[in-house]
């Protein structure tokens, strides 16, 4: 968890991949901060268990910013790789933030999908794991949906009929 919370901006690409993606990522919504929390609505990823559940053990994690229109097994391939990476690097987990965060203090997420690509472009523990002509692909069709939208105001209108 603590991989794929430390590569969170550089794997949105894989789990938001669409401009209008970033329309529910807003503070207050889906998390628009890097931080994660127990049962935090607010948190892009957080922990949570069913009522009852003893001692509060946790036994789901949610990855809130993972959107409608991703391709669920590329995303899933690169939350599996950011977390593989925060295993083999140690990364460890911080604090959860269990109230609503003091955003003074945290890291805000890409705001678009331009960012979004920006932090992709520079992770380089994604080549291991989906290769760099797969990689060189997804780019380029992430490019390819920011300027169909820059073209076609109303193209989120037609989301139903393309995917």
């Amino acid at each position: 968890m603590a991989g794929v919370l430390y590569h969170l901006p550089s794997i949105l690409p894989f789990v938001a991949p669409l401009p209008i993606s970033y329309d529910r990522l807003q503070p207050t919504t889906w998390g628009a901060y890097l931080l994660w929390g127990n049962e935090n609505r607010n948190a892009p990823i957080r922990a949570s268990s069913p009522p009852g559940t003893p001692g509060g053990l946790v036994s789901n994690f949610e990855l809130k910013s993972f959107d409608g229109c991703a391709n669920p097994y590329l995303g899933l391939a690169a939350t599996i790789a950011a977390g593989i990476d925060g295993l083999r690097r140690h990364i460890s987990l911080p604090e959860p933030v269990d109230t609503d965060p003091n955003i003074d203090n945290l890291q805000r997420l890409p705001k678009s999908l331009s960012e979004s690509l920006e932090a992709l472009h520079k992770a380089e523990f994604l080549e291991e794991f989906i290769g760099d002509k797969l990689l060189t692909a997804i780019k380029a069709v992430q490019k390819g949906e920011m300027g169909y939208y820059l073209e076609n105001k109303d193209a989120y209108k037609q989301l139903i009929h393309r995917y």
